[in-house]
């Protein structure tokens, strides 16, 4: 797994690029962790090369929502395949996250 971060103004984006699962998940919570001590309004997951993801990647995501919701900060994710974007659709995930198509979708998203 590789995370590539990059900061706008209005938005702290991580690009994920491989696998997030066991294997991987402390490296994304690590970084996730770091974007939270920033002042964001927005933390953009960019999944364009992410190629799989386990239930302990789900686990990373789901057990920073709580917090991402007190700090108002909108999580989006983008630019999943359709094999992940399946996984978030068969366990409901997709209605408690905001997942769009493409990084342009996430910056359309309310501020």
């Amino acid at each position: 797994m590789n995370i590539a971060i990059e900061e706008e103004t209005y938005a702290y984006i991580l690009r994920l690029n491989g696998e997030l699962d066991a294997s991987t998940c402390l490296e994304v919570d690590k970084e996730i962790e770091l974007a939270l001590r920033k002042p964001i309004e927005q933390l953009w997951i960019d999944c364009e090369a992410l190629s799989y993801i386990s239930s302990a990647g789900l686990g990373v995501l789901i057990s920073h929502m709580g917090t991402l919701e007190a700090r108002n900060i909108h999580l989006v994710l983008y630019g999943m395949s359709d094999h992940v974007r399946n996984v978030f659709e068969l366990l409901g995930l997709h209605q408690i996250m905001n997942i769009v198509p493409s990084r342009k979708d996430a910056a359309l998203q309310e501020r």
